[in-house]
C-alpha cells in the first residue's frame, strides 16, 4: 500500500458531509443510515455525532464491525472497520457543528450527545474529478464514435485500495 494511495484516501474521505453507516442488527441483517461526517483524521478514523440511546449505538456495542460508504457524483468511497464510542466532552465540543442543535436539544452540553470513532482497516476509492475525469470522457468519446469499448482509468489517483489499519 503506497502513502500516496493512503493520502488520497484520506483527502478524498474530506470532500464528503456525509456518509452511510452500516452496522450488524441483532438478528445479524445489515442495516445502513446516513450520518453526518463531523471528523476525518489524519490517520483516517472517521467521527460521527450520535445519540447515546440510538439503536446503531446499541449495535455497535455489541458487534464493532462496521462499513462506511460514501458517494457522489465524481468520487465513490467505503470503508471497514471497527467502531467505537466515545463520550469525551473535549472532543464533543471541538467537534460541535450548530446544525446539530435540532437533535440536541441541551446543545454542545446535552448529555445524550456521543461520538462513533471508525478506526478504518481496509478502504476502496473511486475518484474520476479533475484530469481523470476529462481523460476518460475523451476516451469514451473516442470509443463510441469509433465504436471500441474503454476501460476504467488504472491511474491511482481514480482506483485504488488501502489498508489502513495500524
Amino acid at each position: 500500500m503506497s502513502q500516496k494511495k493512503k493520502q488520497h484516501f484520506i483527502e478524498l474521505m474530506r470532500d464528503f458531509e456525509n456518509a452511510m453507516l452500516v452496522t450488524h442488527a441483532k438478528d445479524g441483517e445489515m442495516r445502513a443510515r446516513p450520518m453526518a461526517i463531523a471528523d476525518v483524521t489524519d490517520s483516517g478514523d472517521v467521527f460521527f455525532v450520535t445519540h447515546t440511546e440510538s439503536g446503531k449505538v446499541e449495535e455497535l456495542l455489541r458487534d464493532d464491525r462496521t462499513l462506511v460508504s460514501l458517494q457522489g457524483p465524481l468520487k465513490q468511497a467505503s470503508l471497514t472497520g471497527r467502531a467505537e464510542l466515545i463520550g469525551d466532552r473535549t472532543k464533543i465540543r471541538e467537534l460541535w457543528n450548530p446544525a446539530w442543535q435540532i437533535w440536541f436539544a441541551g446543545g454542545v452540553e446535552d448529555p445524550n450527545i456521543g461520538l462513533i470513532r471508525v478506526k478504518p482497516e481496509t478502504a476502496e476509492y473511486w475518484d474520476m474529478s479533475g484530469k481523470t475525469l476529462a481523460t476518460f470522457a475523451f476516451r469514451g468519446l473516442r470509443a463510441i464514435l469509433s465504436g471500441d469499448t474503454i476501460e476504467a482509468p488504472k491511474k491511482p489517483e481514480a482506483h485504488g485500495q488501502v489498508s489502513l489499519s495500524n
